[in-house]
């Protein structure tokens, strides 16, 4: 094969756009293969209602599967406005690449972006906030690069390059909380380069700025009139007990294991060199858009709570460039990045497809009986034949209502009666149904707990004072090719007494 360092930047363009079809044609293939996950099927129950934010993110993505469900129904396809965006974001990366240093490190920004594992499914494909967040970040760099770094046959268009990163971190701050700290990340880089100084006179960058903050508003209207409950969430979920430094290296690990290890490795040689032979304007920018990130969530852990390792993967994403720029070096003198490229990719389809056609049917089940108890893939099966369980122990008349044992299970539900019934979590933690339910219309009248076999003598005792009467257990089960997978238990019950003691939301 041809190396980079004999191909034109046309050629290594034209590469990059293979890529990006090829990887989007094989998230489209494992879109249909794969059911919704369960924080995608739960962004789908309560993008039902549009909010202006949510309790657990800010609105974009639940926006966004708003409009996608009304177009493509409630199912699967609901993933495709996620996936075709995340093409945009490989195609950003790709420009904003290539301006800093060169179409073949554009390129192979763009192939290792689309190796990584959490890019490749989490952020790629599926109905959460990463893949609005990154489209935007991508964006919002792409616009300061022109700013920052011009070639020598562009027009300078400052009012133009600052106005599109306002409107584009506006928008990143509607997708997640994260573009907070690249938000930072930028002022820092004003603040500490001879190149952004010279920005800090221009009105156009104030102008940014105050339509950055205007595009958020929404976010803060909703938290200011729910007792900054999401703010209040998401700063919660790193506490931990007592002091643990062990948990940042550990948090690293994680890191490099949610972009696979073999992916981890470029990226972290490109950061490394690039660190000790060139540290320029450059380096520093992409620095400042990365580190913030990385660094804030590979630290929090050692205050006792090891957190989720994709938290810090916007982070990572913006060191894609350099991984990209050390790529397209070696490849220069070497036949291995190709052979990486290759081999990551054959291998990581296979254990895609492998994993979705599990996931579809659960043939491994009818060989290994037994094994889909702790089959991961079961968390994606979606739970249409309920319904008609429902409908045929007579649960679905009479004006009742659904109380499910998790949030988790309350989304899977709502998602498969379609919202035929209200459908509410029957614990303390009901994460956005809270905002959605209002208990006190519900007393009077009778519903049906859908639970899981194991929680039943649990959800039992919690509920009993909060119902005239509990009835007896019909069995209730779900699984793939006739396969009896998941278990679950509905309790008819009559006449709600007493609203549940939600900590915020509509009851307290």
């Amino acid at each position: 094969m041809m190396r980079s360092a004999t191909r034109t930047d046309a050629d290594m363009t034209g590469l990059t756009i293979s890529v990006i079809g090829a990887a989007l044609a094989l998230r489209v293939l494992l879109a249909g293969l794969i059911g919704l996950g369960t924080d995608e099927i739960y962004t789908v129950a309560i993008a039902r209602q549009l909010s202006w934010s949510y309790f657990d993110h800010p609105p974009l993505h639940q926006w966004l599967a708003h409009v996608s469900a009304l177009a493509f129904g409630e199912g699967r396809a609901v993933r495709l406005p996620f996936i075709f965006l995340f093409a945009g974001t490989s195609w950003l990366l790709f420009l904003l690449t290539r301006r800093l240093y060169g179409a073949a490190a554009g390129f192979w920004a763009v192939v290792t972006l689309n190796l990584a594992g959490f890019f490749t499914l989490s952020a790629g494909s599926w109905v959460v906030p990463d893949g609005p967040l990154l489209f935007m970040l991508a964006l919002a760099a792409f616009a300061l690069g022109r700013q920052f770094f011009p070639t020598g046959e562009e027009s300078p268009a400052p009012l133009a390059n600052w106005l599109l990163a306002g409107l584009a971190l506006g928008g990143a701050g509607l997708a997640k909380y994260h573009a907070a700290l690249v938000a930072v990340g930028i002022a820092l880089f004003l603040l500490a380069t001879p190149r952004g100084r010279t920005e800090l006179s221009r009105p156009a960058l104030w102008l940014a700025a105050g339509l950055a903050v205007l595009l958020v508003l929404p976010v803060l209207i909703w938290n200011a009139a729910n007792g900054w409950a999401s703010f209040l969430f998401q700063a919660g979920r790193s506490h931990g007990a007592g002091f643990a430094p062990w948990l940042a290296p550990l948090s690293l690990v994680a890191q490099a294991g949610w972009l696979l290890p073999w992916v981890f490795v470029p990226l972290a040689t490109g950061l490394w060199l690039a660190w000790t032979i060139a540290r320029d304007q450059r380096f520093w920018f992409l620095m400042a858009l990365s580190l913030p990130t990385i660094t804030v969530f590979t630290l929090l852990p050692m205050f006792g709570n090891l957190g989720l390792p994709h938290w810090a993967m916007p982070g990572w994403f913006f060191v894609m460039p350099l991984a990209g720029l050390y790529l397209s070096r070696l490849s220069g003198t070497s036949e291995r990045p190709w052979r990486w490229a290759r081999t990551s990719a054959i291998g990581s389809v296979l254990v895609l497809l492998l994993v979705g056609s599990q996931a579809a049917t659960g043939w491994l089940g009818r060989i290994i009986p037994g094994v889909s108890r702790n089959d991961p893939t079961i968390e994606v099966f979606g739970w249409d034949q309920i319904g008609p369980q429902l409908q045929a122990a007579g649960l679905l008349d009479g004006g009742r209502f659904i109380v499910a044992d998790s949030w988790q299970n309350a989304g899977r539900i709502d998602v498969a009666l379609a919202g035929r019934m209200i459908v509410m979590p029957g614990t303390l933690d009901p994460r956005h149904y809270a905002f959605l339910v209002d208990q006190p219309r519900l007393l009077g009248r009778d519903a049906v707990l859908i639970v899981r076999v194991r929680r039943e003598a649990q959800m039992r005792e919690t509920l009993k004072d909060h119902f005239g009467s509990l009835g007896p257990s019909i069995p209730v089960a779900l699984g793939r090719g006739g396969l009896k997978e998941i278990d679950l238990v509905a309790i008819p019950a009559t006449n709600f007494i007493k609203p549940l003691s939600w900590a915020y939301g509509r009851a307290r």
